[in-house]
């Protein structure tokens, strides 16, 4: 990865040793590039021997691309970032201020100031914070790259708009698989209802989907809430005991 910072690889065996225990081939998921996801996301990346950020997708309004949940004493809280129009390509979407920045690292603070693994990732934050970001997409690509490396997750990024793949639908999918060398899609289970199965079986691709049971963690701040920021295990567990969460959820622990 081009983006780098101190991590404990010792306390992790290496994902390239569970790529080389595939039956050869490749593993491709893909997926838009998110503001801080929740677990399942980095799941698809554990799974994956390319992980293909879909930059050139239709940005939408309202959805996990500008924003995510963390937890807070009293409930959770969305952390969003502000950005210019509702539309158009997520690489060129823009962001309208800087002021979001602070309350971000502020609102990490007060939340999970006093979580166990807290400091073991507030230097990163704050200075991710500390940078003045245009792009919403460059952004979310930094942090999906940097939290991937920081929980040892040895995967491949590529994003889609390097590819050149003309094509929408599941006949973009799987060209793009077809770009990569894949012989498999991990897909979202979301899209089973649309994938063109025999499309992907006429390429000799097969098709995986994610069934992915949140699984439960000790959290601060009372009742356990589910599908947060992956902020909120990290917080709490630290990376070492975020990546065994992401074993035991899919059944490798």
């Amino acid at each position: 990865m081009s983006e780098s910072f101190d991590r404990p690889r010792d306390a992790f065996e290496s994902d390239a040793a569970a790529s080389a225990a595939r039956e050869g081939g490749c593993t491709v998921a893909i997926h838009q590039p998110n503001y801080l996801p929740w677990l399942g996301y980095f799941e698809k990346i554990r799974r994956s021997d390319v992980f293909v950020l879909l930059d050139d997708a239709e940005y939408t309004s309202g959805s996990w691309i500008n924003r995510n949940r963390i937890k807070t004493p009293h409930d959770w809280t969305w952390l969003t970032v502000p950005v210019r129009g509702t539309s158009g390509a997520i690489a060129d979407v823009e962001i309208v201020d800087d002021g979001w920045r602070e309350t971000h690292r502020k609102s990490l603070q007060a939340s999970y100031g006093g979580a166990a693994h807290y400091e073991e990732f507030a230097a990163f934050f704050a200075a991710t914070y500390a940078r003045s970001w245009e792009s919403l997409c460059e952004l979310n690509v930094h942090l999906v790259r940097q939290l991937a490396d920081r929980l040892g997750l040895d995967c491949e990024f590529v994003r889609a708009s390097t590819l050149e793949v003309d094509a929408a639908g599941s006949e973009r999918i799987v060209r793009l698989c077809e770009e990569l060398g894949a012989d498999r899609y991990y897909s979202g289970e979301g899209a089973r209802s649309y994938n063109d199965h025999a499309r992907f079986e006429d390429a000799g691709i097969a098709l995986e989907y994610q069934s992915f049971d949140p699984p439960r963690y000790e959290q601060r701040f009372g009742e356990f809430l589910s599908n947060l920021s992956i902020v909120d295990p990290l917080m709490n567990l630290g990376a070492v005991g975020t990546r065994e969460l992401l074993e035991e959820a899919s059944g490798d622990a």
